[in-house]
């Protein structure tokens, strides 16, 4: 890379914060899957959006692309360099919490604050950020915010763009928007936060965000569900949103392979049901605590297994149980890592076509490589599956990945058909480019007007969802 941009760049950040030794670097450049395994010229790792906005000019005026990152949790490689002339903007240092505002309902965070440590400040302050992902740990707010995130919370909370209020934005130009706001209403033209939520770092850099926090739950009640089938699933589902006011805030369905896969390679895991075909974690947040709340799901509950729409139902007992069943879900994809090669798939379809989809993509799969062991779980509750595919046992791995591409273009095709997405929450980075071009022409045309004009020089993350 070119000494003299590098230089201009130590000065901004300090020659601490920008890192050039390749095994330093490498972290900063392979997906967690490793699957995508990038290059870059340097990491720079800002503390300011003042630095940011520096960072950014310089960026501007000597034609060098910027890759913005967070946890580098993603999964279609949008946050991966691969480019020795690019730079990597690693944003975790920029995670003070800027406000806490309970009058308003809003926090105002930095976006290099990671999802759990935002989830922690707001239970501190009583409050509840809802958002919530097996990689929270890991991964940061403004990672989230660029890939609009979805996780267990979307049934009653919404994605991550229904959680945010205003952006702090640092233009590819290094000029800084400011759009931090706690307005609920704001009708002043385009909602220019909304074309940064979901753009996956290719129009600028989102620095802060204010969003918007809820009441903490006085009691949290956890449950699993035995079912027949995903149609099963979807009737229980209707029949919970129309029998009790507690809100349910998760629904979450996972197959009996997903299950066994977790029970088999992550230790300290227990299921309550050994002979199922599916299970539903569901769970309820109630604002009060009380005896009455419990006797009601009790009593639904019953009421399902009566009617036959349930086989058996458990609800935790204790807080420790609820981290077992949370424990089964959460631990799926490391889980299925232990089964050698996996093709996934983060699909959404309407709730409607949720059983017809499942049951013909099993059926193609089956035709394509047979005994291939389908991993199924999802957040049924906003028609998100992933329908992952492990290798069958003694397959060869190589011979098994080479049938990815035949296999992905079958299950979008299948998705397209019932009216469905190719990308639910994961985004589309360049694992999933192709599909936007086969299936969003008329949208994609639209995207490159606004990147183009927003990004005249195409420095912000080239190559990722559109080439311009």
């Amino acid at each position: 890379m070119d000494k003299e941009i590098l230089n201009k760049l130590i000065r901004v950040v300090g020659s601490d914060n920008i890192i050039l030794n390749k095994s330093e670097m490498s972290k900063y450049l392979i997906e967690w899957r490793g699957v995508y395994t990038g290059k870059a010229g340097a990491i720079i790792k800002p503390k300011s959006t003042k630095e940011v906005s520096k960072i950014l000019k310089i960026a501007y005026s000597t034609n060098t692309p910027i890759i913005s990152q967070g946890g580098n949790t993603g999964l279609v490689g949008g946050q991966i360099s691969f480019d020795d002339n690019h730079i990597v903007l690693n944003l975790t240092r920029l995670n003070k919490v800027r406000e806490i505002n309970t009058l308003d309902k809003s926090i105002t965070v930095e976006s290099g604050l990671t999802l759990l440590e935002l989830q922690n400040v707001c239970k501190k302050n009583n409050t509840l950020f809802p958002l919530s992902l097996a990689s929270e740990g890991t991964c940061t707010i403004g990672g989230n915010i660029s890939t609009n995130a979805g996780g267990v919370g979307v049934l009653y909370y919404g994605n991550t763009r229904n959680l945010v209020l205003g952006l702090e934005i640092v233009t590819p130009e290094g000029k800084i928007i400011n759009t931090l706001s706690t307005l609920i209403k704001d009708n002043t033209g385009y909602s220019l936060k909304d074309l940064f939520i979901g753009s996956e770092g290719t129009l600028g850099v989102i620095t802060a965000a204010t969003l918007k926090v809820f009441p903490l739950p006085k009691e949290k009640y956890t449950g699993i569900l035995k079912v027949k089938s995903p149609q099963k699933s979807i009737k229980v589902l209707r029949f919970i949103q129309e029998n009790i006011s507690t809100p349910l805030t998760a629904f979450e369905l996972m197959n009996k392979f997903s299950i066994n896969f977790v029970k088999k390679n992550i230790p300290g895991t227990v299921s309550p049901f050994n002979d199922f075909k599916w299970i539903i974690l569901i769970e309820f947040s109630s604002l009060e605590s009380s005896n009455e709340e419990e006797e009601k799901i009790q009593n639904l509950l019953g009421k399902l297994i009566k009617t036959d729409l349930v086989e058996d139902a458990v609800i935790a007992g204790s807080i420790r149980q609820s981290n077992e069943m949370w424990k089964l879900r959460e631990s799926i994809s490391e889980a299925q890592k232990a089964e050698g090669g996996s093709i996934k798939n983060d699909i959404s379809v309407p709730i409607k076509f949720i059983d017809k989809f499942i049951r013909t993509a099993i059926s193609i799969i089956n035709k394509i490589i047979p005994n291939s062991r389908c991993v199924i779980f999802g957040h049924i509750g906003d028609g998100n599956i992933h329908f992952n595919i492990s290798q069958p046992i003694k397959f060869n791995k190589k011979d098994f990945l080479k049938k990815e591409g035949i296999i992905r273009r079958e299950i979008v095709k299948l998705t397209m058909k019932l009216e469905g997405s190719f990308s639910a929450e994961h985004g589309v980075g360049v694992a999933r480019k192709a599909d936007l071009k086969r299936y969003k022409k008329d949208e994609l045309i639209i995207m490159k007007g606004i990147k183009e004009s927003m990004d005249r020089k195409n420095i912000m993350n080239p190559g990722k969802i559109i080439d311009c």
